[in-house]
């Protein structure tokens, strides 16, 4: 075991910001992997207005405690949710949220927890949940958190480690969706969610948030012959129902 190390709602804060920032700066490469489940580029954008909303929502407090901030930026993904993608990140950060209620700190138990629940939020919010998609993503780096917890104290630690796993997962969603071979990309979502946990452990690097390392080439480029056959009915518009039921209610 390492040293213990943490961080509250002001560190969290920061963190995300600067995930932000760094989807921001690819949010384009993004809208270029976007693929599935419509061809139209918009993923990267979606993601970054949804965390516009976010960090919108947070960005008045200045509150120690991670609850509260993470509560915040979860309201304020759901309120701002865009797209197919954005819908899932606010489901990703409702859940994370949900397993940081009541601490003040993020310690790398409660850190594997959020991850956890993050990943079962976001496929109960999916109707028919498809891997090889940012799905796969959470399900992947909420594996590799709880087995770093086992093996540090250090949430931090515990993090580098989500990211690492993030981008291996990223890189295997081919292996599940063809049309994403087929137009030799990596899932758009998946890839989003790795640029918004990159972005935060290269603020604690000290590195630059504001140059993308690289680009894709555009949709128009790609080999999307046969793509639109692959696009389920519905798949171009979504509901969002936001309720708060009774106690007695059992949503399956």
């Amino acid at each position: 075991m390492t040293s213990e190390t943490t961080f509250d709602g002001v560190m969290l804060k920061k963190l995300m910001e600067a995930g932000h920032t760094w989807l921001r700066t690819n949010h384009q490469t993004v809208n270029a992997l976007n693929v599935f489940p419509v061809p139209d580029g918009d993923t990267g954008t979606n993601m970054l207005l949804t965390m516009n909303s976010a960090i919108a929502e947070a960005a008045a407090s200045g509150d120690k405690s991670a609850s509260v901030m993470a509560a915040a930026f979860a309201q304020g993904a759901l309120m701002g949710a865009r797209g197919n993608s954005g819908v899932i990140l606010s489901q990703i950060w409702r859940g994370f949220s949900r397993a940081v209620h009541g601490h003040d700190v993020i310690t790398a138990k409660v850190l594997a927890n959020a991850f956890s629940e993050a990943r079962d939020t976001a496929y109960k919010g999916v109707v028919r949940p498809v891997e090889g998609t940012i799905l796969t993503v959470t399900k992947d780096i909420a594996k590799e958190a709880e087995i770093a917890a086992e093996e540090t104290d250090d949430a931090i630690e515990v993090l580098r480690r989500v990211v690492v796993a993030a981008d291996r997962s990223v890189a295997s969603t081919p292996e599940f969706l063809p049309i994403l071979k087929q137009a030799g990309v990596v899932d758009s979502g998946g890839k989003g969610l790795f640029f918004i946990l990159e972005g935060m452990v290269r603020y604690l690097d000290g590195a630059s948030l504001d140059t993308a390392l690289f680009s894709v080439q555009p949709l128009s480029a790609m080999n999307l012959e046969n793509a639109l056959e692959d696009v389920e009915e519905g798949q171009d518009w979504e509901v969002v129902v936001d309720f708060r039921p009774g106690p007695d209610f059992v949503i399956e």
